[in-house]
């Protein structure tokens, strides 16, 4: 959950072309070298912003192709000229980094392309997301208009600290166990916080996870009832040891291991399992 090593570029002028040409050879649209320079210039400072807007994306030189750049995203669809980048992107990842859990079936730009057209096909500007994501997220531009706001993390730059910043609240109320996660505001950078807030929020996480946390505890449920018979002090240690196993596959702060920590950590789980999980 939360990031993925940046995508490879390969040969941006071939994918440029490929872009603007029709597949029988035709051009749509014949890039000047003031707009082909312009558009290298776009992608480098889109890298070195760590893909937050700035009006220097947008630059006057590309009024004219932006519309015809804008327009070859759509080719990114099977069957379409474009279809490689979309399959490879989806293939980077067995899991949406929105949320941790849905399959990537779509890509989203983060910064999108209905203002930032240069950067419609732009590799490192299409995070491969699931349905759910997407959609939550498609209507909020981070700087942008009415509808901004702090945005969510950038799943190729952000920087995050290796620190425990997302926690889990678990609770037993009329015999069903309760999560809820919330960010650590007090250990980070409060711009940081407020994105990852955001995304929690935005995406609705909370409600979401509900299902993946019962079909999660339901695949552990066997090998935790076995250790009712060591004791909560070993069982919790068992918990705390699987965690950092799952922060190993996932990141830290994935809402996998910080469920576990969350039920070490609860002494009326770790001296009965069986009664949050059923006998």
């Amino acid at each position: 959950m939360w990031i993925l090593p940046a995508q490879e570029l390969g040969d941006v002028d071939q994918a440029l072309d490929r872009a603007l040409t029709y597949v029988n050879g035709m051009a749509i649209y014949t890039l000047s070298p003031e707009e082909r320079a312009a558009i290298h210039a776009v992608y480098q400072l889109y890298d070195a912003l760590a893909g937050q807007p700035h009006a220097d994306l947008i630059p006057a030189v590309l009024n004219a192709a932006r519309q015809p750049l804008h327009s070859a995203y759509d080719q990114v669809q099977i069957g379409g000229r474009l279809a490689s980048l979309r399959e490879h992107i989806l293939a980077s990842t067995n899991q949406c980094p929105y949320c941790g859990f849905g399959e990537p079936r779509d890509l989203d730009h983060y910064l999108p392309r209905s203002v930032f057209g240069e950067l419609a096909i732009y590799p490192r500007n299409l995070i491969p997301s699931c349905s759910p994501c997407n959609n939550a997220k498609r209507t909020v531009v981070p700087g942008l208009g009415a509808a901004n706001g702090p945005s969510l993390i950038h799943a190729y730059f952000q920087e995050l600290p290796n620190v425990e910043f997302l926690w889990a609240d678990v609770s037993f109320e009329e015999g069903t166990l309760q999560v809820r996660y919330r960010i650590d505001a007090d250990i980070l950078d409060e711009a940081l916080a407020t994105k990852l807030q955001f995304q929690l929020d935005r995406l609705k996480l909370n409600d979401r996870y509900k299902g993946q946390i019962n079909k999660f505890l339901s695949e552990q449920r066997a090998a935790m009832l076995m250790f009712l018979e060591i004791g909560p002090i070993l069982f919790a240690d068992y918990l705390e040891r699987c965690a950092i196993s799952l922060a190993t596959s996932f990141g830290l702060n994935d809402w996998r291991p910080a469920l576990l920590r969350a039920l070490a950590a609860t002494p009326d789980f770790c001296n009965s399992p069986s009664d949050y999980l059923g006998d």
